[in-house]
């Protein structure tokens, strides 16, 4: 079985390359074609079997199958039989048990320990979805990480049914014998799951040092907390900084009397650097309000500075896929430097705004003894 375009073309063998023929074309004589004798045959299922891999990956709605301009493109071959949003899905649910099958051959034989991640997040539509990850190093020394379920969770999100999520994931998978730690967000729900869980698998007898070590803090987790700090006690005056640069930069007019009285005042063009051309545009144009005192641009400031660190650490964990404990045990203790700074300074709306500030430092002391002692956060 070849494809029908074939038919319009004569063909002629090479006498001096094996398995080899010249096509020529029956209406224009065009010879640049070759190996027609090579078609391979069309096989349906195999088509819709990597249609439904390609959704997957790229995260395409099912619903595409459907559409007509794919449907024309589709049609170039007059093999394909076009499928329905159903077939899809169902093709989609075979490859779902298939890599789940795979991924039990894997974990099965396991000789090494298993660590988890356990993650509640709300998409953009607001639903929340709880996820459990778990992170591994296989026979032959690399370090894996597989998502063992990924699932609509709807509220209230409660400790004990986030618990008899996790620990049924954990049973199914048979992983309660193989399991070292947990890292998840330092919400109280939490907690209270990590205490049953850890209470679950000890009657196993198998946690390493009584489960010492078993809840690991998440570090994203806490650095997002102390940035929320941070930029509730700079909100307002930012939200008025924001407000002035959306006015210079919402006419061509006023960007350019900007720019000249940054030229005036031997200012930095950015917004943080240029107090002294904003105040004097304000001079300039009488219906600009440049309303931030002294006080308050310091503050500003000085917030910013303090949470640069913060974005490049961030940026450290984010981009890495293997982020081990040489990689944050540093930054550690330039978070730790940073906030016994920010709580004896000397202005009290910058150490009163910083409220996380004894809770994070106690976290963080537990995250650098686990650092120590542990693989992975």
């Amino acid at each position: 079985m070849r494809a029908a375009v074939w038919d319009h073309f004569s063909f002629t063998k090479l006498s001096d390359v094996k398995g080899e023929y010249e096509a020529n074309c029956k209406y224009c004589n065009n010879t640049h074609y070759k190996n027609p004798s090579h078609v391979t045959t069309f096989d349906q299922r195999v088509f819709v079997r990597m249609f439904a891999e390609a959704i997957m990956y790229h995260s395409y709605p099912c619903s595409m199958v459907e559409h007509v301009k794919l449907r024309e493109m589709l049609s170039l071959n007059p093999q394909v039989r076009h499928v329905t949003k159903n077939t899809i899905l169902r093709y989609c649910w075979l490859e779902h048990l298939r890599l789940k099958s795979i991924l039990h051959e894997t974990l099965s034989p396991l000789n090494s320990r298993v660590c988890f991640t356990c993650d509640c997040l709300s998409a953009c539509t607001t639903r929340g979805f709880l996820t459990l990850t778990a992170h591994f190093i296989d026979n032959n020394w690399s370090l894996k990480s597989r998502i063992l379920n990924f699932r609509y969770f709807p509220p209230p999100h409660r400790g004990v049914d986030i618990y008899l999520f996790v620990v049924g994931l954990i049973k199914e998978w048979s992983l309660e014998r193989k399991a070292f730690y947990i890292t998840c967000d330092n919400a109280g729900a939490m907690d209270v799951i990590v205490a049953r869980l850890k209470s679950d698998l000890l009657s196993f007898g198998t946690l390493p040092v009584a489960g010492r070590f078993f809840h690991v803090r998440c570090s994203a987790h806490i650095l997002n907390m102390i940035v929320q700090s941070g930029i509730k006690v700079i909100d307002n005056n930012v939200l008025k900084l924001r407000e002035a640069i959306n006015y210079i930069a919402a006419s061509g007019a006023h960007l350019c009397t900007f720019k000249k009285c940054v030229l005036d005042s031997k200012c930095n063009f950015r917004a943080l650097e240029a107090k002294d051309a904003l105040v004097l545009y304000a001079i300039v144009d009488t219906s600009f309000d440049f309303s931030l005192t002294s006080e308050q641009w310091t503050i500003v400031q000085f917030v910013c500075r303090f949470l640069g660190p913060f974005h490049s650490i961030t940026e450290l964990f984010s981009v890495s896929d293997y982020p081990t404990a040489n990689l944050y045990v540093a930054n550690v203790l330039v978070i730790e430097k940073l906030l016994v700074f920010v709580n004896n300074h000397e202005v009290d709306s910058i150490k009163n705004g910083f409220h996380h500030v004894g809770e994070v430092r106690e976290v963080l002391g537990r995250l650098f003894y686990a650092s120590c002692n542990s693989s992975r956060t």
